[in-house]
């Protein structure tokens, strides 16, 4: 608690208890009892404030763990290839998760672009690019994005509208999502170890890899697993990566953590998938990790995408 709190309160105290000891003071106390009402107001203001720098970071994400944005999720069935007929939301909770399917619209046995299971559910700030949030930050910068790459089915027959690059909807999609948010110094505790968790829907044709770009630190390059490994159709997915806490934040001006890391999903042949969101948490949410390619693919990746 700041000097200045403990003095307010004291003044309040004080005050309070000179008008209990004796009736001639009450009206002394009475003249008196805006300022004491202000010392208060004071003393609450500063502990509020003090309560919020005090908030612990847990995460922050782009997107939301809404479950592609799929609302009414008992009318959804999912792909019969690999599993059979039945319910997309498998355990019947209203949303679409990890280990259960992105639904086959039409009914034709399959996920994927030459039907009609295009999908777009983004809500407004996600179209707008301002879908993020954060628990226990101090602020979110301006250069966050990538949220209008969720909830959006990633096919080239999908409508252009409102497409989140410049190339449309035709192959490569390769979405981008940039962090960008300070945490103060009392928020998290240097050296925690960080994860980078994503969710994901319908990736079967390899290659697929994530590039992890800091700001002051080599980059890093990861692969996703195939579905085909699991002889299924539409799986949500579910992955994270260990980073290292010096890789992702820098001390900024004021002495806070300032976090930065930019994250590209590249799978330039993969003509359908989705994300639901991207984050970076202190729980990794998932056991599944994120491998690391082979050596050779690893290098030539890294001179593509540079450093931060």
């Amino acid at each position: 608690m700041t000097g200045l709190a403990k003095h307010a309160i004291v003044t309040v105290a004080d005050a309070v208890r000179c008008a209990l000891c004796g009736s001639q003071r009450v009206w002394g106390f009475m003249n008196r009892l805006p300022k004491y009402v202000g010392a208060l107001l004071v003393a609450l203001l500063l502990l509020a404030g003090e309560t919020a720098h005090a908030q612990a970071f847990e995460w922050v994400r782009i997107g939301d763990a809404d479950g592609f944005g799929f609302t009414d999720t008992a009318a959804l069935g999912r792909p019969i290839q690999g599993v059979g007929p039945g319910p997309a939301d498998t355990n019947a909770n209203g949303v679409l998760e990890p280990d259960e399917f992105l639904p086959d619209l039409n009914r034709d046995g399959g996920v994927w672009y030459r039907g009609e299971d295009n999908f777009d559910n983004r809500s407004d700030a996600e179209r707008k690019d301002a879908g993020h949030a954060c628990q226990g930050c101090l602020a979110v910068g301006d250069k966050t994005r990538g949220s209008n790459w969720t909830d959006l089915s990633l096919s080239p027959t999908a409508p252009a509208d409102d497409w989140p690059d410049l190339n449309g909807p035709a192959t490569p999609n390769s979405a981008a999502f940039v962090f960008d948010f300070t945490v103060h110094d009392e928020a998290i505790v240097q050296g925690t170890e960080m994860f980078f968790n994503l969710v994901f829907g319908d990736y079967d044709i390899d290659p697929a890899v994530v590039f992890v770009r800091f700001k002051n630190a080599q980059p890093q390059v990861l692969r996703i697993p195939n579905q085909r490994f699991r002889n299924v159709d539409g799986l949500i997915q579910a992955r994270t990566s260990r980073l290292p806490f010096n890789d992702v934040f820098t001390r900024d001006a004021d002495g806070n953590w300032h976090g930065f890391l930019t994250v590209i999903f590249d799978a330039p042949i993969d003509p359908f998938t989705a994300f639901d969101y991207v984050e970076l948490s202190l729980d990794a949410g998932v056991s599944a990790e994120l491998d690391a390619p082979d050596p050779s693919l690893a290098e030539t990746v890294a001179a593509k995408i540079g450093r931060g």
